[in-house]
């Protein structure tokens, strides 16, 4: 009789294990590959479409050989990292009320109430913004610095936040929201000189790489000048302080099609540098420059990838992306 007690206890056991590991696997979408190897996975690109449920993170180190992982999900133009200091990626699905991580071997999908506008990671400050409906985005601070977690509410269209010592700025539009980290308030809503979705800041400045103009915004007095773009500029794009040399610099797609570098001093007048190498999307890190751009016509051939010296605007090496079923939307470097 205690035997069959005992055989009971370890059914129901054993049952309860396999609903509690169901559960915590309910949202785990296996991937075809191995664990994350810091040498081999520091440059990741997420091919994806809408109408097509399967997107592929494929993974490098310099292009000689490719990490493939799949997943059954749609609509994933945006990739970043979890924190500051981490190297855990999430994967945004756009339209969605969820987003993606990857952790070690597998993809986890994590639910929200809304989907994400934006999520932004600083060294002490997250900002978590939600698309509630067309009217307007929901703004979630987490200011770890402050003790503070406190919410507002700003228009539609908000597409990235930042912050430094004493404010988070805020995109939206043609305008950037200048937030106070002591009070919790809204102390400016700046014009930008168009429509722009990337800055970046110094101590003295807030740069965004606007449609039409270079918006630059004094802090503290918040002055806002409008800089003329060079004639052959098509549009700008990314904007990165190189807090080594305190330069600006501001990619750009040139009336060719081919990517261009502009460079700023401290007096923000520039100088242009064409790097002969086809454009769809440039990012920075640390004095590198790297650069990527998709195929449409050649068979095997996704796209091109291009790594420059942002100081002797020297490239480095390049290396060409496989073809999916799906076109490449966007790319990060970790190392």
């Amino acid at each position: 009789m205690k035997k069959r007690f005992i055989l009971l206890g370890l059914f129901a056991s054993v049952f309860m294990l396999a609903v509690y590991i169901s559960f915590q696997n309910k949202n785990t979408l296996p991937v075809q590959s191995s664990a994350i190897h810091p040498e081999e996975d520091r440059i990741f690109f997420i091919y994806s479409n809408p109408f097509i449920k399967e997107s592929t993170l494929l993974s490098t180190s310099t292009g000689e050989k490719f990490n493939r992982r799949t997943f059954k999900v749609a609509d994933v133009p945006d990739i970043q990292t979890t924190s500051y200091a981490s190297t855990d990626l999430v994967l945004l699905a756009e339209h969605e009320p969820f987003y993606n991580t990857l952790e070690k071997d597998v993809i986890k999908e994590h639910s929200l109430s809304d989907p994400f506008a934006f999520w932004y990671e600083g060294k002490d400050v997250s900002v978590k913004a939600y698309n509630v409906d067309t009217t307007g985005n929901e703004i979630h601070i987490n200011d770890r610095k402050m003790k503070k977690e406190y919410s507002l509410t700003l228009p539609s269209l908000v597409t990235m936040g930042a912050s430094d010592e004493n404010y988070i700025y805020i995109i939206q539009s043609m305008a950037i929201y200048v937030i106070d980290r002591k009070t919790e308030e809204i102390i400016e809503t700046l014009s930008l000189a168009s429509y722009a979705d990337t800055f970046a800041d110094s101590g003295d400045f807030i740069v965004a790489s606007s449609e039409h103009k270079l918006t630059v915004i004094e802090k503290g007095t918040w002055k806002t000048t409008y800089l003329a773009y060079p004639d052959d500029l098509e549009y700008a794009d990314t904007v990165y302080y190189d807090k080594e040399s305190g330069i600006f610099y501001v990619t750009y797609e040139d009336k060719d099609g081919e990517a261009s570098l502009l460079e700023y001093g401290k007096d923000f007048s520039f100088q242009t540098y064409g790097l002969k190498f086809p454009y769809m999307e440039g990012k920075f890190k640390g004095n590198q420059l790297y650069i990527m751009a998709q195929e449409e016509h050649k068979k095997g051939i996704g796209g091109y990838v291009g790594v420059f010296d942002i100081r002797s605007k020297k490239k480095l090496y390049q290396f060409d992306l496989p073809e999916e079923q799906v076109k490449v939307q966007d790319f990060i470097v970790v190392e």
